[in-house]
C-alpha cells in the first residue's frame, strides 16, 4: 500500500487537521485570496473535498486591503465541546482571531458564526490547546527590538477574548531562525510542542519539545531534532518541509501533516510555481519522542512497515478539476482577490458571466478575476467560451497570477473586424502589452498549457488560433523572494462593458 505526496496539490499552506466522528478536517491558509481560510474534508486522508470556505463576511475577516503575501496566515482548526474552533491572523489588520461553527442538522456542512472572537497578542501563527475547561493559545512573536522570536502563550477566555495569563515565552526554538508554527498536544504525560523553524525556505524543518509543565520550560533531546526535513537534501522533489501539526486518524493511528514545496528543475535551477502544498507522513509514537515515517520527506509514501496506518488510506484520484456550473453555483475550489465580486459574477445552469470592471490585477483591490491554483507543473487548463461573450471597450482574458506585479494574460479586444489578440504580462516595474495576432471570430476556446519552464496562451475558433509562450520563472516564488503563495490561474474581464461567459473549465493534469 502506497499514496503519493502531496495529498492536497497546489497551494494549500499550513495544514491543520482534525478528525470528528468519521471525516477528517484540513484548514489551510489563503492569504490575500477570498474567501479566507480554505476548508476540506475527507474520509481516507488522501482525497479532499472543497468545502466552502471559513471566512466569508469583513465580519469574520477584512481582506480588502491586503496586500500581497499577506491577509489570512497560518491557520489551525480544533475541535472542543461540539463546536469547531478555527483561529489564524489576518495580516491585513494585524489581528488574532477565533471563528467557532458548528454542524448543520445532517452534519454535511459547518455553519460558522459571523462574528469572531479576537484575542490580543501580536504575533502570528496561532495555536489552540484545551484542557481542564481552560483555553489558551500558542503563537510566534518578537520580544525585543533585535528581531528575536519565541514561542508563547497565553490563557484566555474562549467567549470573550479576555487573556487571563501571559504572555508568556515557552521557547526559542532550538537554535533555527524564525522560530514559528507552534502546535501543542499532550501525549505520554508530556506536553509536546511543535514548532518549525529556520524560515519558509530551503533552511525549513520540524522541530519538537517537551515539558511536564505546560508553562514549560520546554527541551529537546540530543538527537531528536531536527524532527523532519530535507534541508540538507537538494535531491529530493520534495523541499522546504515544515509548518507541521500531528492527529491521530479513526484506528488511534498518529500522522504528521506539514507543508513542503515541489520545486521543478528548469536548467540549472529550481523554480516554484505552484507554491507550499499539504503532505501527509505516518508516526510511528511506542517510543518517547514521534517518529515520522523513514526519516525523510518523500513523493511516495510506502505503508508496508505500517499496515495499521494503511487501513485509513483509500485509492489516490489525480488532481483534475471540472465545473459545468450544471446547478448553478461555482464548485467551491475558486477564488477571488481580497473580496466578494458581488454582481460582477452570475452563476446560471450551465453557464457563469463574468462583467468586467475598471480594476486592473496590478491593484490592490478586487479585479474581476476568478481562478484556481495550478496543481501540477504540467497541466492544461481551458476556458470553453460561450458566443454571447463580449469583450466591449475593454477586454476578456485567460490569466495567471501570483502578485500584483507578476502575472501574464491573453487578452481579447473586439476590433474592427474580429478580434485581437494580445500578450499582456507585468514582471516586477515592467509591463509588456503587444499584439501577437487576429481572429476573425471570437475565441471557443482559451487554453493554458503549464510545463515547468513555460506557460503557453492559446486562443482557438474552429478553423484558427493565435498563441504565445512566457516563461515560468518570471511567474515564480524565486521571481518574488517570496514563498507564501502559488500561481492562479483563471479569467479576467477588464471594462464595464466587458462581459465573459464561459460555459465550462477544465483542469487536466498531462
Amino acid at each position: 500500500m502506497h499514496y503519493q505526496n502531496p495529498i492536497r496539490r497546489g497551494m494549500y499552506p499550513d495544514p491543520s487537521i482534525v478528525l470528528v466522528d468519521d471525516t477528517y478536517y484540513l484548514v489551510n491558509s489563503t492569504f490575500e485570496y477570498y474567501p479566507g481560510i480554505a476548508l476540506s474534508k475527507s474520509k481516507d486522508l488522501v482525497n479532499w473535498e472543497a468545502m466552502p470556505s471559513v471566512a466569508r463576511k469583513t465580519s469574520q475577516a477584512n481582506l480588502r486591503t491586503a496586500k500581497s503575501n499577506e491577509g489570512i496566515f497560518a491557520v489551525c482548526i480544533r475541535y472542543y465541546n461540539n463546536h469547531f474552533y478555527v483561529v489564524t491572523t489576518n495580516f491585513a489588520e494585524f489581528k488574532t482571531f477565533i471563528i467557532r461553527g458548528e454542524f448543520s442538522k445532517d452534519k454535511s456542512q459547518i455553519i460558522w458564526e459571523d462574528s469572531r472572537v479576537e484575542v490580543n497578542v501580536m504575533g502570528i501563527d496561532p495555536d489552540l490547546f484545551f484542557e481542564d475547561g481552560k483555553s489558551y493559545l500558542q503563537f510566534t512573536g518578537y520580544i525585543d527590538d533585535q528581531g528575536t522570536k519565541a514561542l508563547q502563550q497565553v490563557e484566555f477566555n474562549l467567549e470573550t477574548g479576555e487573556i487571563f495569563r501571559g504572555p508568556e515565552v515557552l521557547t526559542l526554538g532550538t537554535g533555527g531562525r524564525d522560530v514559528e508554527g507552534p502546535h501543542i498536544l499532550k501525549q505520554k504525560g508530556y506536553y509536546y510542542l511543535l514548532a518549525a523553524e529556520g524560515g519558509t525556505g530551503q533552511g525549513h524543518m520540524i522541530t519538537i519539545l517537551r515539558s511536564k509543565n505546560l508553562w514549560g520550560p520546554y527541551s529537546e533531546e540530543m538527537g531528536v531534532n531536527p524532527l523532519f526535513t530535507n534541508r540538507d537534501r537538494a535531491n529530493e522533489p520534495l523541499q522546504n518541509i515544515g509548518h507541521a501539526d500531528l492527529f491521530q486518524d479513526v484506528n488511534g493511528n498518529w500522522w504528521l501533516t506539514c507543508l513542503g514545496t515541489r520545486p521543478a528543475t528548469v536548467g540549472f535551477s529550481q523554480i516554484t510555481n505552484i507554491g507550499r502544498e499539504t503532505l501527509l507522513y505516518p508516526v510511528d509514537w511506542s517510543g518517547t519522542w514521534p517518529k515520522i515515517y523513514e526519516g525523510v520527506p518523500t513523493v511516495e509514501v510506502d505503508l508496508t512497515n505500517f499496515p495499521e496506518h494503511a487501513k485509513a488510506i483509500g485509492q489516490q484520484k489525480p488532481a483534475n478539476f471540472s465545473d459545468d456550473f450544471a446547478f448553478g453555483q461555482l464548485k467551491n475550489d475558486w477564488l477571488t482577490l481580497r473580496a466578494s465580486l458581488g454582481s460582477n459574477l452570475e452563476v446560471s445552469p450551465g453557464k457563469l458571466s463574468l462583467h468586467g470592471s475598471k480594476k486592473e490585477l496590478a491593484e490592490l483591490g478586487t479585479p474581476a478575476f476568478l481562478g484556481l491554483r495550478q496543481a501540477e507543473h504540467t497541466e492544461t487548463l481551458t476556458l470553453e467560451v460561450d458566443p454571447s461573450t463580449n469583450p466591449g471597450q475593454g477586454f476578456i482574458a485567460l490569466a495567471v497570477i501570483i502578485n500584483v506585479d507578476h502575472y501574464a494574460e491573453l487578452t481579447v479586444h473586439k476590433a474592427e473586424a474580429g478580434y485581437d489578440i494580445y500578450h499582456r504580462q507585468q514582471v516586477a516595474d515592467l509591463l509588456v502589452n503587444e499584439k501577437v495576432g487576429h481572429l476573425a471570430e471570437l475565441p471557443r476556446t482559451l487554453i493554458l498549457k503549464n510545463t515547468p519552464a513555460e506557460k503557453t496562451f492559446i486562443a482557438k475558433t474552429a478553423d484558427e488560433q493565435v498563441s504565445f509562450t512566457v516563461k515560468a520563472l518570471n511567474l515564480a516564488n524565486e521571481a518574488l523572494a517570496a514563498l507564501n503563495t502559488g500561481d492562479i490561474e483563471g479569467l479576467h474581464a477588464y471594462g464595464n462593458d466587458a462581459t465573459l461567459v464561459i460555459k465550462k473549465v477544465t483542469r487536466e493534469v498531462n
